[in-house]
């Protein structure tokens, strides 16, 4: 029982609907306006051809009066009388008044009218007419009353009047109302018939969109929405939405090449641990070899940690949820505690590992997060720079932002490899297993930190010379300067 009234209401709540209902109330209104502005025009029309009439029939009747004179009031009434009983419309009445409003002279025997006087000057017979609209008690119609002062041979004073019956002009104006409300009615029909072509056919582009966007799935995301290329609204709409399906798919194809190269990191030490324990299980294991297998699966689990705890910071990324803790902090002090930290590493590999910084710069950072990036930095830095090679960090303040570059002189990195070098599971040298080349993960993750604090990150290469990455933080003057001769800090491994 609900279903109708629903289905009314969604009906009425299209945009279709809605153009036709205000198409037929613009049409209808326009109407309405030109119909009122007709009427008022006839009946301002009607009004005064009727005074016009009635005042030239005022003019005639006081010729009459002025020829006659006073002494033939009752042979002027009997001659209007003959001269008006020929009309085939009983219509119009000659009236004479004296200045008391006494009736003297009327051409209608069962003279109804009021018989009070204009109340204008009677000093002069060249007054002006005046005119006024009376109703008749027990009679349909009303008059309109023409009143003119008359000035006879004896000096005397009267009032000459001429009332015409306003029957033809409501008979005019009903007509007229009659036929303005048949017009309202044809355009009210026509104007919805015509509003739903209209609408129609205006909206044929969007439920083409809506047809073919409910077509679109991940199996056909590099479909795209129709365009009428008339470079209208819906056109746009259109490019819009053609732009956002381009992000989706794009977004969908990482989202997939990130699950399966998840599923991959995740599944190669599995069965590496699981062929490790059947093998265990399946012959006799001394003591010393079953610790082996339990060490090397400890050691896959410790992957695996890794492996899901990068893959779950990537994904608090992702969905934009707060993963960091910002306080102020020195990044001079930080990018100085991670190079000592790593400064055994370099030793042992043979690799002179510096640090050039200038002015201490402060930060409003997740302190821990910054010492992330610089260590995964620092340990492919260190990873590629050949023996007996050199990796270079510097800190430096660039206008409002501090700029932290880490630079080894390794190999260097072919340019096809630099723009998707922080892609996630990516690795340059495919040929490299996880052990000697990560999980592809960490460059993925630096850019992910870094771009949280509203910094950049950047790479760049020469084959044969060595690789630079640096990224910005934006940072404030901490008012405090280092002093001249630590302007250079050289920090290698310790003596």
């Amino acid at each position: 029982m609900s279903s109708k009234p629903t289905r009314s209401r969604r009906l009425l709540s299209t945009i279709g609907a809605r153009l036709t209902l205000w198409w037929t109330a613009i049409t209808l209104g326009t109407c309405a306006l030109l119909c009122t502005l007709l009427y008022i025009g006839l009946a301002v029309s009607l009004s005064r051809e009727v005074d016009g009439f009635l005042v030239g029939e005022t003019q005639e009747f006081r010729t009459i009066l002025e020829e006659e004179g006073s002494v033939a009031f009752d042979e002027i009434e009997r001659d209007i009388r003959r001269e008006l009983g020929s009309r085939l419309r009983k219509d119009l009445t000659f009236r004479l008044l004296d200045a008391h409003g006494r009736l003297v002279v009327t051409s209608d025997p069962y003279d109804a009218l009021p018989t009070k006087v204009d109340s204008t000057t009677a000093t002069s017979a060249a007054n002006e007419p005046t005119f006024r609209t009376v109703e008749v008690a027990g009679r349909e119609w009303p008059y309109r009353v023409c009143s003119q002062w008359v000035m006879l041979a004896d000096h005397t004073v009267y009032q000459a009047q001429a009332a015409y019956r306003l029957d033809r002009r409501a008979t005019s104006l009903a007509g007229f109302r009659r036929l303005c409300f048949a017009a309202m009615g044809l355009a009210a029909v026509l104007s919805v018939v015509c509003g739903l072509v209209l609408a129609r056919r205006s909206l044929q582009p969007v439920r083409a969109m809506i047809e073919k966007a409910r077509s679109i799935g991940g199996v056909n995301l590099s479909d795209r929405l129709p365009r009428s290329e008339t470079g209208d609204e819906l056109d746009d709409l259109a490019a819009v939405l053609n732009e956002m399906l381009s992000r989706l798919e794009r977004q969908f194809e990482e989202i997939q090449r990130f699950t399966a190269d998840a599923a991959h990191e995740l599944r190669t030490p599995l069965t590496a641990m699981r062929g490790n324990m059947e093998v265990a299980l399946q012959r006799d294991t001394g003591t010393e070899e079953l610790r082996h297998v339990l060490e090397e699966s400890i050691d896959q689990f410790d992957q695996l940690t890794r492996t899901a705890n990068d893959l779950l910071l990537l994904a608090r990324a992702d969905a934009g949820h707060g993963f960091l803790h910002n306080e102020p902090m020195s990044l001079s002090d930080a990018v100085r505690d991670v190079v000592d930290l790593y400064a055994a590493l370099a030793l042992d590999r043979g690799v002179e590992l510096t640090l050039v910084a200038g002015e201490n710069i402060e930060c409003v950072a997740d302190g821990t997060r910054i010492r992330q990036v610089l260590s995964n930095l620092l340990d492919n830095a260190l990873n590629y720079a050949a023996t007996g090679g050199a990796v270079v960090v510097t800190v430096e303040r660039r206008a409002d932002a501090a700029l932290v570059e880490v630079a080894d002189n390794g190999p260097g990195i072919d340019a096809k490899h630099l723009p998707h070098l922080f892609d996630r599971f990516y690795r340059v040298d495919a040929a490299r297993s996880r052990r000697t080349g990560g999980s592809g993960l960490g460059l993925a993750i630096c850019r992910s930190i870094v771009e949280a604090h509203l910094g950049t990150i950047t790479a760049t290469s020469v084959v044969g010379r060595g690789t630079t990455i640096s990224f910005t933080l934006p940072c404030h003057a901490s008012g405090h300067e280092r002093p001249a001769d630590a302007s250079q800090h050289k920090e290698n491994s310790p003596r």
